[in-house]
């Protein structure tokens, strides 16, 4: 019989859509706001997880996945796009963690994405653990998981990318435009499209 390992995803929300956009080339986005742009992109991301588990982890089919959690922010005192960005995670397969911004400055998305990857190694929640960020302040507990026993996946773009968080995981997956095929070849154009209608800055 086969031996099925636990999976849990972690993205840093903010971290990847903004990265997202620029491998596009957009300019013009707020990751904080629920419009169009934003909610593609986050079903973007829930499609290429999945092509990143199928076409570049192996033996992915042994693989049980427990939870995927988004971490990102909201404009203060909109609670139109906190139900609206709620509702497309939700929808997209993820468990969303959303904060206020205050001052228009995200604050707490990094300190609970740590306690949530902490606390499930801690209770042997999984065995592996995916995380989708590039953000060099993660360095410290990826190799805190490892102590813990779990291996640690990393996933991003080259840019926006910490050398010292890349080569502080297990194994890292590089993120770029060439996954946007097949499955994901609607997403470039969409995207084009759907920043047409944000107003200029």
């Amino acid at each position: 019989m086969p031996s099925y390992q636990k999976l849990m995803i972690f993205v840093d929300g903010t971290n990847f859509l903004i990265e997202l956009f620029k491998e596009m080339g957009l300019r013009n986005f707020r990751t904080d706001r629920a419009d169009k742009l934003t909610l593609t992109g986050i079903k973007v991301a829930s499609v290429m997880i999945n092509c990143l588990l199928h076409q570049k982890i192996p033996n992915s089919h042994f693989l049980t996945i427990i939870r995927r959690y988004w971490f990102s922010s909201y404009k203060k005192g909109n609670e139109q796009d906190k139900i609206a960005l709620r509702n497309t995670l939700r929808q997209a397969g993820f468990e969303p963690v959303l904060f206020e911004k205050i001052n228009d400055k995200e604050k707490g998305v990094d300190i609970a994405l740590t306690k949530e990857m902490l606390i499930n190694a801690f209770n042997q929640n999984y065995d592996i653990a995916l995380l989708i960020s590039g953000d060099g302040d993660y360095v410290d507990i990826v190799n805190e998981i490892k102590r813990y026993g779990p291996i640690v996946i990393g996933g991003f773009f080259s840019h926006g990318l910490s050398d010292y968080l890349r080569y502080a995981f297990d194994n890292f997956i590089l993120i770029d435009k060439s996954i946007l095929g097949g499955e994901l070849k609607w997403a470039e154009p969409r995207m084009i499209e759907d920043e047409k209608e944000i107003p200029k800055n």
